[in-house]
């Protein structure tokens, strides 16, 4: 019942820290890692099939000899195909593919993310991300579906099965996982996290159905949300993940917390006074199975604790239990839990190439074309002006190589070859090297070659 990130496995020097892993599995009967070592000082900053399935492989046979002798489950934010993985297809992010108002390449971006995330020896995608984006000084709107309910059902329900397809059966697709139940896209200020309020029947008729879709197409697993719905935690609702979520939604599958949530009823919301309790709240009042703890030990002290003094019964571990357990069949972990090392030669073939370039050609959206602007001619002299222009990481933006993208010192380099920029495409197109200058940083903090912007503008037929 117990989540932790791949961070505590990482040894000083960037490798695995075998020690770690059966401390882990040993003293706490760990079933569950999640991230890429690469977000957690690993040898490299990203992870090619090859060696990330040589980490994941290595901690599964460390599990199959220690502890309960159990296959772990990896779980992995999938989100835009297998975004973590190097050299796999990033499709676009969840508004770019509900830009092109068609389910298939939902379904093609999961089937093809399932896929690459399984060469890496992970078996759960931490997606779709169905949050309605519906207040637009929230940073993370990109993520998901946009914020029609209607178009964010159809977009997650064919994106489940394209994660997921026949997953009980067919080893080249993983557990999808609907996320971020409930009403996580409407923080009432708009701040990442923040408090959301939401009148009963709007949370019904609006945020709701893109779950019960993801619910009607058979999701595996479902993750609850950060913060506050109606002055509540929803970590610890029994309406929000009992009543709502198991009896009226009808979901039968595992349920996973949001990073340290169960935690943060302490720290951040104030509703216990200690993690004990807070514990005790989340098991006691919800139908949560795991924790995704990360970091500590302290879900499983606080779990035997009151079940060892009798607060809490047994049988409710059981149930989740069980449920960890039917997931971990389902995705064929007890017959063959080490990765098939075969799909690596599959990952950025040109049909997952062209697949993804379809679903871009198909969202792009013109908001604007005053006086005929566009399209632009071979014959004209264009000024190119902007930092994203000539930039992968701008371009990918987030979950791409990192949660927030590829960091300062990484840049674009870290792409080596797998990334094209807008300006090379121009070139591509023309034969020739387009008149392009950044103009300002990415932070829009300072001008840079002004003076030769404004040279150059004086000749430019279109700008």
């Amino acid at each position: 019942m117990t989540q932790i990130e791949v961070g505590q496995l990482v040894d000083c020097n960037g490798f695995l820290n075998e020690t770690a892993v059966k401390y882990w599995i040993n003293e706490w009967k760990v079933g569950s890692f999640l991230e890429t070592p690469g977000n957690h000082n690993g040898r490299y900053r990203w992870y090619s099939p090859q060696l990330f399935a040589d980490f994941t492989d290595a901690v599964q046979k460390i599990a199959l000899e220690n502890g309960p002798k159990i296959p772990v489950i990896w779980g992995l934010d999938s989100v835009r195909g297998a975004n973590y993985v190097k050299g796999a297809v990033m499709f676009p992010a969840g508004i770019g593919s509900a830009a092109t108002f068609n389910p298939q390449f939902a379904y093609d971006a999961g089937r093809v993310a399932a896929k690459d995330t399984r060469a890496a020896g992970v078996h759960w995608a931490f997606a779709p991300i169905s949050d309605l984006g519906v207040n637009k000084l929230w940073s993370r709107t990109y993520e998901n579906f946009g914020e029609d309910p209607y178009l964010s059902s159809q977009m997650t329900a064919a994106s489940v099965r394209g994660y997921q397809g026949d997953y009980k059966h067919d080893r080249t697709r993983v557990a999808a996982c609907i996320k971020h139940f409930i009403a996580y896209g409407y923080p009432f200020n708009g701040d990442d996290r923040g408090n959301r309020h939401v009148a009963p029947h709007e949370l019904l008729e609006y945020y709701a159905p893109p779950f019960k879709a993801a619910i009607d197409a058979g999701v595996a697993t479902a993750m609850e949300s950060y913060g506050v719905v109606n002055g509540e935690p929803v970590v610890m609702s029994h309406y929000y993940l009992q009543t709502l979520l198991r009896e009226q939604l009808g979901f039968r599958g595992m349920l996973v917390t949001d990073w340290g949530e169960i935690n943060s009823q302490v720290s951040v919301y104030r509703t216990a006074k200690d993690i004990r309790q807070a514990t005790w709240a989340t098991l006691d009042r919800t139908s949560v199975d795991m924790s995704m703890v990360a970091d500590d030990a302290s879900f499983g002290e606080a779990t035997l604790d009151l079940v060892s003094s009798g607060i809490l019964p047994e049988s409710r571990l059981d149930e989740s239990v069980g449920r960890i357990l039917q997931l971990k069949k389902d995705l064929g972990l007890f017959e063959q839990p080490l990765a098939d090392r075969s799909l690596a030669e599959t990952v950025g073939s040109a049909q997952d190439i062209e697949a993804a370039r379809n679903a871009v050609r198909e969202s792009v959206t013109l908001l604007k074309n005053t006086n005929g602007a566009l399209p632009l001619k071979r014959s004209e002299r264009v000024l190119f002006v902007g930092p994203t222009l000539n930039s992968t990481r701008f371009l990918g933006g987030g979950w791409n190589v990192h949660w927030q993208g590829p960091s300062n010192d990484e840049g674009d380099t870290v792409y080596e070859t797998f990334g094209d920029t807008i300006l090379k495409g121009v070139e591509e197109v023309t034969g020739d090297a387009p008149v392009y200058f950044a103009g300002t940083d990415i932070d829009g903090s300072e001008f840079i070659e002004l003076d030769d912007i404004l040279a150059a503008a004086k000749s430019a037929d279109k700008i």
